[in-house]
Order: structure tokens, then sequence, then C-alpha cells
């Protein structure tokens, strides 16, 4: 028999398979790293639903991943498809992945405009989970308006969109209304009509008290996990707070500039509290921007102990005391109080596990902040973020351009020492602009250990010097960018 089978045509023989052995079997994967992909609301649900016996499983860990990439997908049932031109050569995982790849404008133009044959890209789901829409006033085709990473529509417009795409499979919704183009009740019917939501970014002049009521009473508010207002909203810090303490599961959150304040945010972590039944914030990301003139330096210190679990804090219009002569304000008797009274006063509450921070805006309209507020403010935070891995700060330009080149940048050093010497060795990344910078700012031999990336914008005639002076000092910083432009507020990333 064994001689049999040696004497048939090769193309007939049929190897044995082969016993995989445990070194070819497929790797198990990491929990460690697949919790890290979890979000915080997910591993609670699981834990609850496990507390009464059971075991979790690694396909119980894995559904509750936050995807990195859309999943990829046969688009078509069977191996064919017919109407796509040159496409229908292609494997369906590669034509899927082509289409993903393209921004949401070019999706819907494809999907619309080339021909029937390439409509039903409409029914696959996770083409249309993220939205990003502007209103219009005008009634004519989204085709012709906006940029390619969102869509411009009407009224009626956003109407049909949602329709057409399926709002309950949305999971993610970017929306603007503009200054008086999609109107509030346009809003709020598209609130309730996405159930599924888990990202929301609301900015606009149309936002107002009744499209916040409709958003805390939607369906998606509790399990809600990231939410972005923008500073062009019509509600008040009242209502902010209201809409937000119906929403215990944020791990996100960005307030607009005057529309916070620390009572604010004590009110808001004890409501969470409670709906989380003691439990503490899940809030890791933390996004505040005050008004110019309102500072308080109480939200700095308190948002450590109100969220312990934040990891990235941003603070925008840092209006520390200004360096104003107080005789450029002789008839303003408030503006000179305001100055005379420093401003960073008292600690800032521990944050054990902050890893970015960034700061900036240390500037007014023609004057920069003072050298000794500038440096007791980072000199406060960096004492409270023991664990800190990037950090930004961004003094700012002065709004007023003929008095840029005759007014001083502020240093971090003062009379109290160097604020930069305080920088924890954890740190990787730093970005500074707007600052007078010295070598000796860091101290004589900074420990920074794990620095791999330096960015200095505007800093002085001793930037390089300080520049050449870390990467001397620091074994993993093997270069650093000096530019005499600032870095700008939303490009430093």
């Amino acid at each position: 028999r064994q001689s049999h089978i040696s004497m048939a045509p090769k193309r007939q023989r049929q190897a044995a398979p082969k016993k995989a052995s445990p070194a070819q079997a497929a790797p198990a994967p990491d929990i460690r790293e697949l919790l890290k992909r979890c979000s915080r609301s997910s591993l609670e649900s699981l834990l609850v639903s496990k507390f009464d016996g059971g075991f979790l499983s690694v396909e119980e860990v894995e559904a509750q991943l936050v995807p990195t990439a859309p999943p990829s997908r046969a688009m078509l049932s069977g191996t064919e498809r017919v109407g796509t031109g040159a496409f229908d050569e292609l494997d369906c995982d590669v034509f899927t992945a082509i289409v993903t790849e393209l921004d949401l404008r070019d999706r819907l133009q494809v999907a619309t405009c080339v021909c029937k044959g390439w409509r039903f890209l409409k029914d696959v789901s996770h083409l249309w989970t993220s939205m990003r829409v502007a209103g219009s006033s005008s009634e004519s085709s989204w085709r012709d308006r906006g940029s390619h990473d969102r869509v411009t529509v009407s009224n009626s417009g956003l109407t049909r969109l949602l329709d057409w795409v399926g709002a309950a499979s949305l999971t993610e919704l970017r929306l603007h209304t503009g200054d008086a183009a999609l109107q509030p009740w346009t809003v709020t019917s598209t609130l309730s009509a996405v159930p599924a939501i888990k990202v929301l970014h609301l900015g606009g002049k149309k936002v107002n008290a009744a499209v916040m009521e409709a958003t805390a009473k939607a369906a998606f508010a509790p399990t809600l996990r990231e939410i972005h207002i923008g500073e062009d909203v019509a509600g008040s810090e009242a209502r902010i707070l209201s809409m937000l303490q119906e929403m215990p599961a944020l791990e996100s959150l960005s307030v607009p500039r005057g529309r916070v304040s620390a009572p604010m945010l004590r009110t808001l972590a004890a409501a969470w509290r409670t709906k989380r039944n003691g439990g503490p914030p899940l809030l890791s990301k933390l996004t505040l921007a005050t008004s110019w003139g309102q500072f308080e330096w109480e939200l700095v210190c308190c948002v450590g102990s109100l969220f312990p679990e934040l990891e990235e804090l941003t603070v925008d219009s840092l209006s520390v005391g200004l360096d104003v002569p107080l005789s450029s304000n002789e008839d303003n008797a408030a503006w000179r109080d305001y100055q005379a009274q420093p401003k960073v006063r008292g600690a800032v509450d521990a944050m054990p596990r902050l890893v970015r921070l960034r700061l900036q805006r240390f500037c007014g309209y023609d004057f920069y902040a003072c050298s000794s507020e500038v440096a007791a403010c980072l000199r406060a935070v960096l004492r409270a973020a023991p664990a800190l891995e990037t950090l930004l700060v961004l003094g700012g330009e002065l709004t007023s351009t003929r008095n840029r080149a005759d007014k001083t940048l502020p240093r971090p050093t003062d009379a109290a020492g160097a604020s930069l010497e305080l920088l924890p060795p954890s740190l990787q990344e730093l970005v500074l602009s707007d600052l007078d910078l010295a070598p000796d700012d860091f101290g004589i031999a900074p420990s920074l250990p794990a620095l791999r990336r330096l960015q200095l914008g505007n800093c002085g005639a001793r930037a390089a010097n300080v520049a050449a002076a870390l990467v001397r000092e620091c074994p993993k910083l093997k270069d650093a960018v000096v530019e005499s432009a600032p870095v700008k507020r939303r490009g430093a990333d």
C-alpha cells in the first residue's frame, strides 16, 4: 500500500496533516494589553456581571475593546461584486479597506454619486459610525460645501442624511450648528435618534438650553464616554452642569470658556459619585478654558482630588498676574486691584495618574504674565504630578501685535528658584513656547533620563544653548527642535 501511494502522480498525493507544535500555535492574547484597550465603564460592567459568580473569559474582554480601526468585513454575501467596475476584481477585504480610508465626504460621494452599483455601501454599517456635520443656511448640496472631513447640511438635509446612513449605527457625532443654520429643534430631534452615541461634540450658537436639556434626557447620556462643548454655545454654566450630571460614565470632558468654576466641578464630581453608588468619577481627560480676567487658581488646585483617575489635563487662558505698570491704567481701579493680587495661591492637589499636562496662554492683550507668577504656577503643578510624561507650556502671543517686540517674555525662574528643576524623571516629551529660557533653568545636572523629544519655540536668545545642554545631559534625547516662531496652541501635538 505504501508502494502504491508513492507511485501515484504528485498532484494526487496528499501529505498527512502535521499536528501543529506548541511553537507554531497562535500565541494567546496578552490580557494586560487587552485591558488597556477597554474603557473604564466597560470594565466596570464586566466586573459587575461576574460579581455573583463565574469566570471572565478572554472573549468577553475582547468584545469590549475600543476599536482602533474599523473592522474588515465583506460588503456583500458571496464572493463576487457586480457594478463596481475594476473594483469587481478586488478581494472584498481589500475593497473594504480602501473605502474605509476615505474621508466622510468622499465616502458619501462614492456611495451616492458614482452609479447604482455602489449604493449598497450605505448598508455597510461600520462606514457610517462617525459623523461630523456643520450647519449651512443654504439648501445647496453638501457636495459643494465644506471640507472633506465633514459635511455641511441644512435642517432638512441633516434629517435626510441620518435617515440614509441609519442613525442607530452612529457612535460618534460632531455637530456644529453655525450661527443660525441648524435650528434647536433639528438638533434635539437628531439627538433623540442616535441612541448608541459614545462621543459627542456640540458647538454653535443654536446649542441652547433646550438642546442641553434634550441631551441630558437622551438614551445615550448614561453611557456617554466623551463630550466636547464648544465655546460658542448659548447655554449657561448652570445649564451645562445640569446636563453633565446625567453623564456619570464620562471619561473625557471639555468645558467651554467662561462656563466652568471650582464650585461647578465640585458639584459635578459629587453628583457622579452619587450616581455611581459612591465610586469615584471615571474622568481621565479634562480640558478647562477660562475667560480672560476670570482665572480661578482654585480650578487647578481641586481637579486632582475631584477626579482621581485624571491622566490628561489642559488649562487654557491662565491669566495669572500680568507684568503691567499700575500707572498704565490709572483710571481703572478695579484693574489695578486685580493685577496687584497674586493669583497663584495654595498647593495643587496631587494628581498621581497624570501623564499629560498642557498649560497655555500666560498673556493678555498687550502684556505678558510676570515671571514670579509663571514660575509659581509651574512649581505648584509639577510638584503635584510625579508621573508626568508629556508637558506643554505654551505662553502664547500678545493679541496686540505692535507690542510684541517691546515686551519681555516671562521667565520660569524667580527668587524662589528655577521651577523647571522639578521636572519629574518620567518626562518623555517637553514643549516650551514664549518663555525666556536660560541653561541653568533646569538645574546644574537635569535628571531627565527618559526625555526623548524637546521642542522650543520663541524661547529667547539662549534657546539653542538650552537645547544643547539638555542633549548632553539626557541620554535618550538625540535631537531637539529650536524655532524662533511660537508653537501654535492647536498644532503642538
